[in-house]
């Protein structure tokens, strides 16, 4: 018994320090002037790393100098488990506001986020059904990858491996694995070239303050919250182990509600119409629930006065998705770029997903909003293909002072975005609906849904945002 212990102690220790390693080269390339220029993440670099130099790259050709398949077999199972924390987190410490005033301060943004999400399903349907089904024999599920990873990205993967393996769809993980990588640098490298060439076309010109009368009610709020953070920050600036002990207490509340929460939805569902075969939230991973944890742990919180330090929130989220994005990179299977219909297939989504956030930057977003729609729309598009951290980079690259409210506008968007879209939700919901409805009834839907929110940015929403 010893003797197995020592040996798990070992193996595990060897590979935290291969994988610390393999993050302290990542960072010193990823601040080298070349990939500083493209801002790429250091989990980034440090995934891709990892799967260079594994058996899948690197073995192929020289296994001698390859890292060992118990590595990538030890890692393999951790983003599935960190997107827990990170969704756990994602509100903890944020201002309570109202539902009406978040839907009044970021109404635009939450139009052309919906717009954009929905598109991505709809795009991937009309693609499924027009080229890859047709052409290649793919499942019907395929059509939602390009919202998953696209919108979703690595940690929505993750978490939704289990629900890609329990529907049959085992090489969909991997693609989307895949293209959630392809499209975080494609972000980048894009993006900056279309913050260019806005500069060049007086999309992005010097912003002026907003002093108008009837954006008193939006600074007002604004204000308020910076003076609430600032007030925070300055409880926060020395993070205690106290603090850090307590925060981990809360992250662990919020993850106890989720699946606490999960598993009555499932018994509900096991005692009524799942008895008839029809199963939906068994199909729901616990990240999307546990993001509903953390929001009633927030609301508890201010509730009762118990401080929330954002910085030990802060630590504990940004640690964990960094281990996510690196481990889920570097672990993802590459075995769907030797089957040439699968190859097609990833490269024909991709391809389809770029088109049209682009065409949703360039030509939609200005309808909908009628101030800065260049700054609104980079934000929207950094996420959308990237992260929320590449979104927030384009606006301090377009806006630095922050005078077009657009980060403000921005981040009330999130609150009420994130619980349905990019790993909410409707995204862990949305391959069982494709089996539940068939792919052309679920394209349809979305593509009237994604409709109705653009004609909602341009009409509704005029009374109420304030840009």
């Amino acid at each position: 018994m010893t003797n197995i212990t020592e040996y798990y102690l070992l193996h595990h220790l060897e590979s935290v320090l291969i994988l610390l390693l393999i993050f302290v080269v990542a960072y010193t390339i990823a601040k080298t002037s070349i990939l500083r220029r493209l801002y790429l993440p250091v989990a980034l670099v440090a995934g891709i790393i990892i799967l260079a130099v594994g058996p899948q790259v690197l073995g192929r050709w020289h296994p001698e100098l390859a890292l060992p398949a118990d590595f990538y077999t030890t890692w393999a199972p951790l983003p599935g488990v960190l997107i827990n924390i990170v969704f756990a987190c994602l509100f903890l410490g944020h201002p309570a506001l109202k539902l009406r005033q978040m839907w009044s301060l970021s109404g635009r943004q939450i139009a052309f986020g919906q717009m954009v999400a929905w598109g991505q399903y709809l795009v991937g349907g009309l693609v499924a059904l027009l080229l890859l089904i047709p052409l290649f024999g793919d499942t019907p599920l395929v059509a939602s990858l390009l919202e998953i990873s696209f919108e979703g990205g690595h940690g929505t993967v993750a978490g939704l491996t289990p629900v890609f393996n329990d529907l049959g769809f085992h090489d969909g993980a991997a693609m989307a694995n895949g293209l959630a990588t392809l499209s975080l640098v494609s972000a980048l490298i894009i993006g900056i070239i279309l913050i260019n060439w806005g500069h060049r076309r007086g999309h992005a010109e010097k912003t002026q303050p907003l002093i108008h009368r009837e954006k008193q009610r939006f600074y007002h709020y604004t204000i308020i919250h910076r003076i609430h953070l600032q007030y925070k920050e300055m409880h926060d600036r020395r993070l205690t182990v106290r603090k850090l002990v307590r925060h981990a207490f809360l992250v662990m509340l919020s993850l106890g509600l989720g699946f606490g929460i999960r598993a009555i939805l499932i018994a509900i569902e096991d005692a009524t119409w799942g008895q008839a075969g029809v199963k939906v939230f068994g199909y729901v991973p616990a990240f999307s629930i546990c993001l509903f944890g953390g929001l009633i742990v927030n609301k508890l919180c201010y509730r009762l006065g118990v401080r929330i330090s954002m910085t030990a929130n802060s630590l504990i989220s940004t640690l964990s998705l960094g281990i996510l994005i690196m481990t889920a990179v570097g672990t993802m299977s590459l075995e769907f770029f030797r089957q040439p219909n699968l190859a097609a297939s990833f490269w024909i989504l991709f391809v389809a997903g770029a088109i049209w956030i682009l065409a949703a930057v360039l030509i939609l977003a200005r309808r909908i909003f009628t101030r800065y729609w260049f700054h609104n729309a980079m934000i929207s598009f950094g996420q959308a293909m990237g992260m929320t951290a590449t979104g927030l980079l384009f606006a301090q690259m377009l806006d630095p002072k922050n005078r077009t409210g657009a980060v403000e506008a921005f981040g009330y968007k999130q609150m009420l975005f994130e619980p349905l879209m990019g790993g909410g939700l409707v995204t862990a919901m949305s391959m069982p609906l494709i089996l539940l409805l068939g792919l052309p009834l679920f394209t349809l839907i979305c593509g009237v849904i994604a409709v109705g929110w653009f004609l909602a940015g341009i009409f509704y929403f005029r009374r109420l945002s304030f840009e």
